[in-house]
């Protein structure tokens, strides 16, 4: 293959690729109400043509594996469609499966399971001919052609075409990331008007200066009328004549000077009317054409939230729970990098709804609930250019008795804090990083990160949080967003020598203080604003940047910025407010990713590069730095025994040399008989046990250490296996286990992180005792 025939298969392939992520997102939508509404002879048919069409674009692109899988998809509705066979829930599970396969194969990843298997899977659903027709991929002999006519299912549709994807003529597609450049592109432009207004700022000084040319001219006029007349009119004097001729030429240039001068003076006020009105012309015509690229990345909601159904279904299922999703307000339409970054925060409010929010079943039904649980995502207009998203459950709701000690337990808040918090208050406790308030920890959640991970990258968006909760009746978070990724505002500051940006999205309030006058709260300066107390830091401290400050210079007002972000605010201290500005924030690149409390950079009009500064990292390090410094790990670590039980010896030395490299004490046992045996022997902080093993197993050992009372039942257990069913995990709850990991997810950093959290827990229960 030449050169450009590869170029042509790449840019078919991405061509194929984006199609193809179309049709499966409708396909796994399909399935997912087909399973919730039975065989309705409509869903049908669309699933049945769009897994066609799929197979269509697969096979012109000469993807097999695709083309095969789609094949034995599509066979297997058009039985549903005759009303010859009726899907079963491990069926659905089975064409989910198939639809993973196929995305894994399209992003070149290594799927699950292979080809194969799923081919084998669909072939074996019942209703199928025993046979697979003979033109089939996988079916034929090596070298040999499709056999013509024989590879087509029953009821197949006619060629595809692309009328199927809608009738409007006017559509385009236009591939991300040019859209992407387009954007950039329409937001450079803004760099251009901030200079053409700089420019603009320079003549009208000019325009400034010849007026003070005109008034010192007009101070030497009566001057030079007097030398005219005494050198060349009535009151003729005596002169040189050497000097006669000079002093004549003076006068005459000092006439046309005024003239050159008055001329200029009036061809610069017009050149600055013009430029005014080509800036504004200018600035109307690039605000048309930011705001067109920009209602051209405006994608419906529904493009991130149906794909959410199908990881409902299967995290749920994963949970050994029975959960619904309901989407409304899916048609609202919003900017397209907005809806790619709210894609972790919404899967994290998902998962933390059914981890945490939904009862198991039983426990339902208990409560006289609907069996099922349900997560509901709405999407609605807001004022200002705003969308609301919330990501409802109609759970158990947040208990703020537990988030409180939860807080109080990992450090995250004080006692004395804890005293002052309202429970509403308490609540958005859960937004800080750390906060958990599951009694297991296990490898799908327990950490505490999701919601601190939503309300930063909704922040950083420009949007809030906002939280309500009924205990019994469920949880509610939304997500208050803009539309469109408008152009943003930054407020110019000077700190020392150098000028900084802070977007004015978290900028609260800006005044003037005396430095000598602020009062002082936990040996740091603070600011009493609007019945709140606010900690003031200097710019330049924040930023590692020693002071120069002259003396005396203490004394003076000092303008303070107050920054709020989600939750925290401060005050930060900086020697000038320059003005107000459009900005367009460039990355800093990837040699610099790792910079704290700098977001990017900015060019202003004025051609200066100055850095814009994350608000965020500002206010967590001001609010970090009130709390005490932990004790390090591993000093604290050595004086913490944990008992590592597997009957592997492989697996017993991996964990082994895991623990004792963060510096705890480890010893082991083969089974949990020894292990028991070695518990009521010797004092030990954790038990790491394995779940299959001979004698007694992981489940044994937990439930007669919880059951031996006294320091041996406070030990701590974790169960690492490779048991992952749901039934495995609730059974490991159920017995009493702090934590429970599969092996399959197995990281040694993050079970590290695992036992950290673990421990701090016991050394805080041993406080309270």
């Amino acid at each position: 293959m030449t050169g450009s025939d590869d170029v042509f298969r790449a840019r078919l392939l991405e061509t194929f690729r984006e199609e193809a992520d179309g049709h499966l997102e409708a396909i796994t939508e399909g399935l997912i109400a087909l399973e919730k509404a039975g065989p309705t002879p409509d869903l049908v048919e669309r699933i049945y043509r769009t897994v066609h069409s799929l197979k269509g674009a697969a096979r012109a692109v000469n993807l097999r594996d695709i083309e095969s899988i789609c094949q034995n998809l599509e066979t297997v509705f058009s039985l549903v469609k005759r009303g010859e066979y009726v899907p079963g829930v491990d069926d659905f599970d089975l064409f989910h499966r198939a639809i993973a396969v196929i995305k894994s194969l399209l992003q070149g990843e290594r799927p699950d399971a292979s080809p194969a298997e799923i081919n084998a899977a669909l072939r074996a659903v019942p209703g199928r001919k025993e046979t697979v027709p003979s033109g089939f991929p996988e079916d034929r002999p090596a070298g040999t052609g499709p056999a013509s006519g024989e590879n087509h299912a029953p009821e197949m549709p006619g060629p595809y075409n692309g009328s199927e994807q809608g009738t409007d003529r006017g559509m385009v597609r236009i591939a991300a990331h040019k859209l992407d450049r387009l954007t950039a592109g329409a937001e450079s432009l803004l760099t251009t008007r901030l200079f053409i207004t700089q420019r603009i700022r320079e003549l009208e000084e000019m325009a400034t200066r010849f007026s003070l040319w005109q008034w010192n001219y007009s101070q030497a006029f009566n001057d030079l009328q007097a030398i005219r007349g005494r050198a060349f009119g009535e009151e003729k004097v005596a002169i040189p004549p050497d000097l006669l001729l000079p002093l004549q030429r003076t006068v005459e240039f000092q006439e046309y000077n005024r003239e050159f001068i008055t001329n200029l003076q009036h061809d610069i006020a017009t050149h600055l009317r013009s430029m005014e009105i080509d800036r504004s012309a200018l600035e109307t015509s690039t605000s048309e054409i930011s705001d067109l690229v920009h209602d051209a990345a405006l994608l419906p909601a529904s493009t991130i939230l149906a794909p959410f159904s199908a990881f409902v279904r299967e995290f749920s299922r994963t949970s050994g729970k029975s959960v619904d999703l309901a989407i409304e307000g899916g048609e609202i339409e919003v900017d397209r990098r907005i809806l790619d970054a709210l894609k972790d925060p919404i899967t994290h409010l998902i998962r933390n709804s059914i981890d945490h929010g939904i009862e198991s079943p039983e426990t339902r039904r208990a409560e006289q609930k609907s069996a099922t649980g349900t997560v509901r995502i709405r999407v609605f207009p807001r004022s200002g250019s705003r969308v609301g998203i919330e990501v409802a459950d109609d759970g158990a709701g947040i208990d703020s008795s537990a988030i409180r000690r939860t807080a109080v337990e990992t450090g995250v808040i004080t006692a004395d804090e804890d005293a002052t918090l309202t429970d509403s208050e308490a609540i958005w406790l859960i937004f800080r990083s750390g906060m958990t308030t599951s009694r297991i920890i296990t490898d799908l959640s327990g950490r505490g990160l999701g919601l601190a991970i939503v309300e930063d990258t909704v922040s950083r968006l420009g949007g809030e949080v906002t939280v309500s909760s009924t205990v019994g009746r469920g949880t509610a978070i939304t997500l208050t967003v803009p539309v469109r990724m408008a152009t943003l505002r930054g407020l110019l500051v000077r700190s020392e020598r150098q000028v900084y940006v802070l977007p004015m999205q978290q900028v609260k309030q800006v005044l003037r203080v005396r430095p000598d006058s602020l009062a002082i709260a936990k040996g740091r300066p603070t600011i009493s604003l609007g019945g709140e107390t606010i900690e003031v830091i200097r710019l330049t401290d924040a930023l590692g940047i020693p002071s120069s400050c002259p003396a005396g210079e203490e004394e003076r007002p000092k303008p303070l910025v107050i920054i709020a972000y989600g939750a925290g605010q401060i005050a930060g201290m900086v020697d000038e407010v320059i003005r107000v500005q459009e900005i367009v924030v460039r990355p800093l690149g990837s040699q610099l990713i790792s910079v704290r409390r700098i977001d990017g950079a900015v060019t202003l009009g004025d051609g200066h590069l100055v850095l814009v500064l994350d608000p965020l990292e500002l206010i967590q390090d001001a609010m970090q730095a009130e709390r005490p410094v932990p004790a390090p790990v591993l000093p604290q670590a050595t004086q913490q025994r944990i008992l590592v039980v597997d009957d592997s010896v492989t697996s017993r030395a991996l964990l082994q040399a895991i623990l004792e490299g963060a510096g705890y004490q480890v010893e082991t046992a083969v089974n949990g008989l020894d292990a028991f045996a070695r518990l009521k022997q010797h004092e030990f902080d954790m038990v790491v046990s394995d779940v299959d093993m001979p004698r007694m197993n992981g489940f044994t050992l937990t439930e007669k250490i919880r059951a031996e009372g006294g320091q041996v039942a406070r030990i701590r257990v974790v169960l690492v296996t490779s048991l992952g069913s749901p039934e495995d995990r609730e059974r490991g709850k159920a017995v009493g286990a702090d934590g429970y990991i599969v092996k399959k997810n197995f990281e040694a950093e993050e079970f590290l992180k695992i036992v950290r959290r673990l421990m701090r827990r016991r050394e805080g229960e041993r406080e309270e005792r």
